[in-house]
């Protein structure tokens, strides 16, 4: 099967490697992260720039970054702890990041094929364009919305999905998923209040991932949570609002004590969490506690 990035090429009709990003197969694990980190919030943010200037983004090198960061999280989980340390610059830019990494996590957690993972990685990285068509002071409001200024953010999954829609067909699917990301299983999303299997597994993802991502981020208006109390949160009150593999995916994936949880085992050791698999593998921090 074609890769993302080069279906979208041949779209643009670009010559093959035109916009195409350098190959890290010889930098260590930390660098490629923080390459990626580096490269991939520059690309959203000239993406963002460009919708506030009410320009059309040109968006296709997002189909890169969307193959790296598959990559990335088959050889290294690093990127997973970086993405649940709440801490953001620029919200929706770090926002886009944190989804497509958790999400990305998630798909490979259900098993996706390398294709559908990409397709799903690109999804998340973009899910949120339409935010910037609404005023930066309306998104940043400190303080209850009132219903008015509620309704003009409900608005903007549809203008996230005439943006995308309007890069070809390539991101035709893309656009239905960004625009299906607050739909919930119930019927209590919007914009449309699909429910059920309405809504595409892979919009129900990214919508269960920022939901996630949000509950974990420090914002100027509210304080964040930590990883370990936001699963459980979604774990105990999102079985209406999410299919119950959706959930049951991000709790093993994410699980109940996350990369880089502190915990405190019955053998009286300090650890942190450093790799999830079918057990948990830790790094000793501190020795044995005194008994």
């Amino acid at each position: 099967m074609a890769r993302l990035s080069d279906l979208i090429r041949e779209q643009a009709s670009h010559p093959q490697g035109s916009g195409t990003l350098p190959r890290q197969a010889a930098a260590s694990s930390s660098q490629a992260d923080r390459s990626w980190i580096t490269s991939t919030r520059q690309e959203i943010l000239r993406i963002k720039e460009a919708i506030c200037s009410n320009k059309v983004p040109d968006i296709k090198n997002c189909a890169i970054y969307a193959e790296q960061i598959v990559q990335l999280l088959h050889h290294s989980e690093d990127l997973v702890g970086w993405a649940l340390n709440g801490q953001a610059d620029n919200y929706l830019v770090d926002n886009a990041l944190h989804v497509a990494t958790l999400a990305t996590k998630v798909g490979i957690g259900l098993h996706y094929r390398e294709h559908d993972l990409e397709r799903l990685a690109l999804a998340a990285l973009l899910h949120d364009v339409g935010m910037w068509t609404v005023s930066e002071g309306l998104v940043s409001k400190r303080g209850v919305l009132s219903e008015e200024e509620r309704e003009i953010i409900r608005t903007h999954p549809e203008r996230g999905r005439r943006i995308l829609a309007g890069q070809g067909a390539v991101f035709e699917w893309v656009a239905g998923v960004s625009a299906q990301e607050h739909e919930r299983w119930d019927g209590s999303g919007y914009p449309c209040r699909l429910k059920s299997t309405q809504i595409e597994e892979a919009a129900q993802i990214i919508g269960i991932v920022d939901t996630f991502d949000a509950m974990v981020t420090t914002r100027p208006y509210r304080h964040s949570i930590s990883p370990h109390q936001a699963i459980r949160e979604l774990l105990l009150h999102g079985r209406t609002t999410f299919s119950l593999p959706v959930l049951k995916a991000i709790g093993d994936q994410i699980t109940l004590y996350p990369i880089g949880t502190v915990v405190r085992l019955n053998t009286g050791e300090t650890v942190t969490v450093t790799k999830i698999n079918s057990r948990y593998i830790v790094e000793v921090l501190e020795g044995r506690a005194a008994s």
